[in-house]
Order: C-alpha cells, then structure tokens, then sequence
C-alpha cells in the first residue's frame, strides 16, 4: 500500500517536472517541422510556404502557453462559476 502510494506520488511530481524539461526543445523541433514543410512546399507558392511556416509557429507558441492558458481558464472558470473547480459550487 504504502509502495503504491510512494509510486503515485512519484509520478504526479515527475510528469509536470518532464513537461517543464521538454517544453523548449519540443517548441524548436515545431518549429523546424514547419519549415522544413515550407522548404518543401515552396514549389507550390509563397503563400502555402508561409502557412506553413506560421503554423509551425503557432503550434510552438501553443506549446509554451500552454500551462498559463490552462491556469487562466481555471482560475476564470472557477471566478465565473462560484468555485464549481475546486469543490466549492454553490456556497
């Protein structure tokens, strides 16, 4: 019991640790996915390059807003509702 207590703890602290480790480097790899897409569409046009390349950058900017936008979602949706996130609805 106290094994499997340990193991669960372990992993609720180990996955937002690996997040925080593989944020930047998964965010320059989209980056580099997106224009190395581009190179290769080039031959389509200009503007179906540069759609990708701007996804490619989009996606990245996701990447690293992603925990701040999910902590404003929750503390605005928590605001807005009377604590329904937090166990708290309705006092």
């Amino acid at each position: 019991m106290i094994t499997s207590t340990l193991a669960a703890a372990d992993i609720v602290t180990a996955i937002p640790s690996l997040w925080e480790a593989i944020k930047v480097p998964v965010c320059i790899l989209m980056i580099m996915a997106g224009t190395g897409s581009a190179i290769f569409s080039l031959h389509r046009g200009f503007g179906s390059a540069a759609g990708k390349m701007i996804g490619g950058i989009a996606l990245a900017a996701l990447a690293l807003g992603a925990v701040g936008l999910t902590v404003s979602a929750k503390e605005t949706l928590d605001r807005h509702s009377g604590g329904i996130l937090v166990g708290q609805y309705g006092n």
